[in-house]
């Protein structure tokens, strides 16, 4: 009985022995199951990351792109207003439009001091006309007689006893301002023969040129209206 209990409590020392040592096993592999699927799952999540950090590079740099774009677009918008302005400008200087000023040469003509003839300048006016043909000929920029600033449509006539010059009457002496280069204005005006040779020479009017540094010259201040022209359409 004795020998049959300690065979008993052996083989149960051993079973229990057993069942410790398997009890570890699963522990340790259900333990290492538990890392490895922890690896999984971080690398996983970390492939997440780095899938969603490439996309958010990529419209990063999308957006840096657009951006790049705008700048370009702006610029280049700035840069065709800028034209814009300045050819506005120019049409203005060239319409008469602006006030203007500038290097050129003053005209100033009247009869001579003690002619009997007080009225040679207002009968005989186209040598106004013909004066400002030679200073548009020589580069003239900008031209005024007494202030009336001379444009493409201005109107010169003798209406009575006064000279209409853009609907409003001027008197001698007449005064006339041009811009541009003043020693071509100069020299243009003084050639022998020319108009104001023959000015002087055969009308003995008293006419002098002096050119300047600065000159100023108003703009025109009349409304253009067309009543027939029209612009023509290019569109094919």
């Amino acid at each position: 009985m004795k020998k049959n209990s300690l065979s008993l409590l052996i083989l149960s020392f051993f079973l229990g022995m057993l069942l410790i040592i398997e009890f570890k096993t699963v522990d340790k592999t259900t333990g290492g199951l538990v890392s490895s699927q922890k690896a999984n799952q971080l690398a996983i999540e970390l492939k997440s990351l780095r899938d969603r950090k490439e996309a958010l590079a990529k419209e990063l740099k999308c957006l840096e792109d657009r951006i790049d774009e705008y700048k370009d677009s702006e610029a280049k918008k700035s840069v065709i207003v800028k034209n814009l302005k300045n050819d506005m400008k120019k049409y203005e200087i060239l319409a008469g439009y602006t006030d203007v000023k500038g290097p050129g040469v003053l005209i100033k003509l009247e009869e001579a001091k003690g002619s009997q003839d007080r009225n040679i300048l207002l009968y005989n006016y186209d040598n106004l006309l013909r004066i400002i043909n030679k200073l548009k000929a020589a580069g003239a920029e900008a031209i005024s007689i007494n202030n009336e600033r001379i444009v493409s449509n201005t109107e010169i006539f003798l209406l009575g006893e006064k000279l209409m010059v853009n609907g409003d009457p001027i008197f001698p002496p007449f005064e006339i301002k041009c811009i541009g280069n003043p020693d071509t204005l100069e020299a243009t005006l003084n050639l022998r023969f020319g108009v104001i040779w023959q000015l002087r020479t055969d009308w003995d009017l008293d006419i002098t040129i002096q050119k300047k540094e600065n000159i100023e010259i108003p703009r025109y201040s009349k409304k253009v209206k067309f009543k027939y022209a029209k612009p023509v359409d290019n569109k094919m």
